[in-house]
């Protein structure tokens, strides 16, 4: 069987065996995920390279994201990882939602309370119903160099600040729920091409030493939000958990809105909860949609193909 991979892989790095994973999507936002409870892998396993592969919609599974479920290393009963498309590790709202959808499903998890070890620390969550799930992101970073985002040594917030880039000047705030986010309130939506423009135009600005995430934003009535998602080491995402608790957050901090907050894009409308000192609170669908099988696996030997 002749196999073709994207450039960015190196082939001296594969070795070729069976890998068992599950795919699930939240409001669109869609995850390859491993369950290592029931298959575990070599502690030398190189998630990295494999995310590169199996997110690919060519040449791997599909996916905005890979995940895996395992075991905690204390009192959690359970961990989550992440990894972008690019092969970055990162925290994912919709992606902590899977994991405990996929949990609950495998019968890892038998109360519908419980917690979870994540990139960004423990979260709590709550299964509403099987594919309805609320999750604590905990509360929201402004310091700036926790985002991170490079200001004048005069502010200590990103809040409502000057963005230029591409001959335009866009008026944003950034700030973290777990990953980096800069949101930007429109008072429309901005066309395809402007879209396709300055989205990676500002994921990799100078402000920021390690990307960031862009929420295009366009109020849609009282407390409620229609955003455009351009991610950071994905691209345009239908859905972004942290994100949308980003946009609830700023558009509370620079009165926009007051909460409960909706946020609706082009996968699905999630529900933001928070209070300034409180945590924030994520509700929204998480849903298993295959379970299935591959023939590639990647390992950091250099085993021959």
């Amino acid at each position: 069987m002749t196999r073709i991979f994207p450039p960015e892989l190196h082939l001296q790095s594969l070795h070729f065996h069976k890998l068992n994973f599950h795919k699930l999507q939240g409001a669109g936002n869609d995850f390859v995920v491993l369950d290592l409870f029931s298959r575990p892998l070599a502690p030398d396993f190189d998630f990295s390279a494999a995310a590169v592969l199996l997110c690919n919609r060519h040449f791997g599974a599909g996916a905005d994201g890979l995940l895996t479920l395992e075991p905690a290393t204390d009192r959690s009963p359970l961990r989550m990882r992440m990894w972008n498309p690019d092969g970055s590790e990162d925290m994912c709202g919709n992606g902590l939602r899977c994991v405990a959808a996929l949990a609950w499903r495998q019968k890892i998890i038998k109360t519908p309370r419980f917690e979870v070890q994540t990139l960004a620390g423990t979260r709590q969550i709550e299964i509403l119903k099987t594919d309805w799930i609320r999750a604590a992101m905990g509360e929201p970073v402004f310091e700036p160099s926790q985002i991170p985002i490079v200001l004048p040594a005069t502010k200590n917030e990103a809040l409502d600040i000057e963005i230029p880039v591409g001959g335009r000047v866009f008026r944003a705030s950034s700030l973290s729920t777990g990953s980096t986010h800069t949101v930007i309130f429109l008072d429309s939506p901005l066309s395809e091409a402007d879209f396709q423009k300055f989205g990676p135009l500002l994921e990799n600005h100078p402000f920021f030493p390690s990307r960031t995430s862009i929420m295009f934003a366009v109020a849609d009535g009282e407390n409620r939000f229609k955003i455009r998602i351009w991610e950071r080491g994905a691209g345009e995402t239908l859905a972004c958990g942290t994100g949308a608790c980003a946009v609830a957050v700023a558009a509370q901090m620079v009165g926009r809105a007051r909460g409960p907050i909706e946020v609706e894009s082009r996968g699905g409308t999630l529900k933001v909860e928070w209070n300034r000192g409180e945590p924030i609170f994520l509700t929204g669908p998480a849903r298993h949609v295959f379970e299935a099988e591959s023939d590639f696996v990647f390992e950091t030997s250099n085993a021959a193909i």
